[in-house]
């Protein structure tokens, strides 16, 4: 019989994105993930977009695409300050992180916090 359990990691806090920076996050195993996952995100001006990308060893990174186009999206072009969760699927992979780009304006300070249900 398994079990479950919810996860919950910042992995990255208040971090300065400056205008047209990308940025990426803190790196979280994730082989563990039953496929429910949400993000906090944070950030002080600017819009942001944010994206998952995928690792096999925690060293190369991709950009994880279906034959339809772009996967991974979590959220384009937002501006938040109080913090919004947001929902997303995730692309099951050994390691994941996101990239944060600041699509110009005002240097912003973004915080990530993932959640996500774990497997046992």
């Amino acid at each position: 019989m398994s079990r479950s359990m919810v996860s919950k990691e910042v992995l990255m806090s208040v971090e300065e994105v400056g205008a047209t920076d990308t940025h990426y996050s803190a790196s979280r195993k994730f082989h563990d993930c039953d496929g429910t996952a949400c993000l906090k995100i944070i950030s002080t001006a600017g819009s942001i977009t944010v994206t998952q990308q995928c690792s096999l060893d925690d060293v190369t990174w991709y950009d994880p695409e279906t034959a339809a186009g772009a996967a991974g999206a979590v959220e384009n072009a937002i501006t938040v300050t109080t913090g919004r969760y947001l929902s997303f699927t995730p692309v099951l992979c050994d390691y994941i992180r996101f990239k944060v780009v600041q699509s110009g304006g005002a240097t912003t300070n973004v915080t990530l916090e993932l959640s996500y249900r774990v497997e046992l």
